[in-house]
């Protein structure tokens, strides 16, 4: 695995839309709706994009459901089936924040002719094996707890622009949080809180390390250097695990996306100028 390092940059006067290509797909972290990487997209002139919603985060999704669907894993296959609509069969991108990078590596595994390369933001995370349990987590895990303080929160955090962004600053600098689109706190106040924290739950059950030697996909890992939720020594050490991984450090933590923008943009259009066509293995 390769790991370099990449300088902050002032924001160009104009970004040219990228034309042609592999489709992309966009999956938000926990807690996040797709409306997160709105201005990434409109910036860098991603018409040719899907954006998906992680278990628990859509609209009109019950706690119940999420968690019988989790448990029988078939949640994997309606998200393929939108994918393979939108690209026509065509493999994709996947571009995935934090949890949804670990959802972006189970797609792989489970339909590697459907994916192209991996984009992980902020991951891979696998549960919260080798990383100190926070209060946050403790709470997400605990049911009593958790069912009855997170609706609470919810409330708190979602109702006016000033608690969402103050709501923001435990995972990014505040003039960082004042770029978070409102479209994503207006979504989030149609969302269920305990669907969510069904998903957070089964995500930090989770240990994917066993099985990420099966994908063969291109993967490049886009690091904040910064990053206090999956620290950027426990991402390069999971990184390893993957056949073709290579790490690029960026400034910020854990939404670099967010922070710096136009680095972030860089890394990614230099990924994706790349062939990344599937590679013959010698038997």
């Amino acid at each position: 695995m390769n790991a370099i390092s990449l300088p902050d940059c002032q924001p160009p006067s104009r970004n040219a839309p990228m034309r042609g290509g592999a489709p992309l797909v966009f999956l938000p972290g926990l807690f996040m709706t797709c409306e997160a990487w709105l201005p990434l997209c409109r910036d860098m002139g991603l018409g040719n994009r899907l954006f998906l919603d992680l278990p628990g985060h859509g609209p009109q999704e019950d706690a119940e459901t999420v968690t019988r669907d989790l448990a029988s894993g078939k949640w994997l296959d309606p998200m393929l089936e939108r994918i393979a609509a939108f690209s026509g069969g065509r493999a994709v991108h996947l571009v995935g924040h934090s949890s949804g990078g670990l959802v972006s590596l189970l797609l792989a595994r489970r339909a590697p002719d459907l994916v192209r390369s991996l984009v992980l933001v902020g991951a891979p995370v696998t549960g919260h094996r080798d990383l100190p349990r926070d209060i946050g987590a403790a709470i997400l895990s605990h049911d009593l707890a958790g069912r009855w303080s997170l609706p609470m929160m919810w409330r708190l955090g979602l109702a006016t622009r000033g608690s969402f962004e103050r709501a923001l600053t435990t995972v990014l600098p505040r003039e960082a949080a004042t770029r978070v689109p409102d479209k994503m706190r207006l979504a989030l106040q149609h969302r269920n809180p305990e669907a969510i924290r069904q998903f957070g739950k089964w995500v930090l059950e989770q240990d994917a390390t066993a099985n990420m030697a099966e994908i063969a996909q291109p993967c490049l890992a886009v690091i904040g250097r910064q990053d206090t939720v999956v620290p950027p020594l426990h991402q390069l050490k999971l990184l390893r695990h993957l056949p073709q991984a290579q790490a690029q450090l960026v400034p910020g933590g854990h939404l670099p996306f967010i922070e710096h923008p136009c680095t972030f943009s860089r890394a990614l259009r230099g990924w994706l100028a790349l062939d990344h066509a599937p590679r013959m293995v010698a038997c």
